[in-house]
């Protein structure tokens, strides 16, 4: 099977072990991510933002790792994240991204929204917050967990249509979830792979990195 392309993108400075990265076909780092890359030794190929919270230390660094600088005016009408994002369409498959658990809740929301943006539905989208995993849902998709694991299903920018699930405690057929209502949260993983297939609309499956009460 041939392997898909992907990226890794660094969003926000965060402390820490490094975490388990794999091998990405491109680093990314928005911003203060460039701190966090630094620290846990990433390899980056750019970093992209107006570069407001990334250290000097670090843009010297990675200007000697050559590394590109895509800096951008602080008066901007997208986040750090976004450009980010951005920088990434037709040169990936899929991106996962870093995004630095704590801090302001308005930027936490923000950048769950961002994440489900129709402008990246050509990409396999997933996040780590913390101990959180974020699986963006378009489609059929075929979810990580173990059995057991908690998995919440919330609809982002409107109504999302479940034509099914499988491998769920509360399975979904031909449901829509609201935006505005917990129904899909605080699932169980039965059998693994999950899967959830999406036909209209768009889905953050959240895995919490917590046991089921």
């Amino acid at each position: 099977m041939k392997r898909r392309s992907w990226a890794l993108l660094v969003a926000g400075d965060q402390h820490g072990e490094a975490p388990a990265t794999g091998s990405p076909d491109l680093v990314i780092a928005a911003d203060g991510g460039l701190d966090a890359a630094r620290r846990w030794r990433l390899r980056v190929d750019a970093v992209v933002g107006d570069l407001d919270s990334a250290s000097e230390a670090a843009l010297n660094w990675a200007k000697r790792c050559d590394a590109t600088v895509d800096a951008h005016p602080a008066d901007k009408d997208a986040t750090d994240l976004e450009l980010a994002m951005a920088s990434v369409l037709g040169q990936v498959e899929a991106v996962h991204v870093l995004l630095p658990a704590g801090g302001r809740l308005d930027q936490a929301m923000a950048s769950l929204a961002v994440l489900a943006s129709p402008r990246w539905a050509a990409l396999e989208v997933t996040a780590t917050v913390g101990e959180a995993h974020v699986t963006v849902v378009r489609g059929l998709r075929r979810l990580r967990g173990e059995v057991g694991e908690v998995v919440s299903l919330l609809a982002v920018g409107g109504p999302a249509l479940v034509a099914s699930t499988s491998g769920l405690l509360f399975p979904l057929v031909e449901e829509a979830l609201s935006p505005t209502s917990g129904r899909g949260t605080s699932n169980v993983i039965v059998a693994a792979p999950p899967t959830v297939d999406v036909v209209e609309g768009v889905l953050l499956a959240i895995r919490p990195g917590i046991d089921p009460d």
